[in-house]
């Protein structure tokens, strides 16, 4: 709700009456729909109507789960489902950015997948 003498934003009770926020204005009393321009004219705000246009967007969803990413190791990583030596490896931030980063893990023979933290 506004105040109808001077527009300032205020909020009604529950019987519709409004004391003006702004201490300029002082407007006590009813509250109506009738906003007054700097012109000296009237805008009525129950005639404005207001509208957004809804935009349909198109979503794709990619599951490159089962591609091998990252940099093949030899050795430095064993893979705990069938013990192998060959490992793709690659960092990515999963937390906040004043976590470290967490090391993605992806068995070569397996194809099991894990972190390290």
């Amino acid at each position: 709700m506004f105040c109808p003498s001077c527009g300032t934003l205020a909020f009604p009770d529950s019987k519709g009456h409004i004391k003006c926020p702004n201490y300029k204005c002082g407007y006590d009393g009813d509250a109506s729909n009738v906003v007054k321009t700097a012109d000296g004219g009237e805008i009525d705000l129950s005639k404005t109507m207001s509208s957004s246009k809804v935009q349909s967007r198109k979503y794709e969803v990619i599951n490159d789960a089962d591609n091998m990413r990252g940099v093949l190791t030899n050795g430095d990583y064993i893979c705990p489902k069938c013990d192998k030596r060959e490992v793709f490896s690659y960092l990515e931030q999963t937390r906040a950015s004043d976590e470290p980063e967490t090391r993605m893990l992806t068995c070569k023979s397996c194809k099991h997948g894990w972190r390290e933290y």
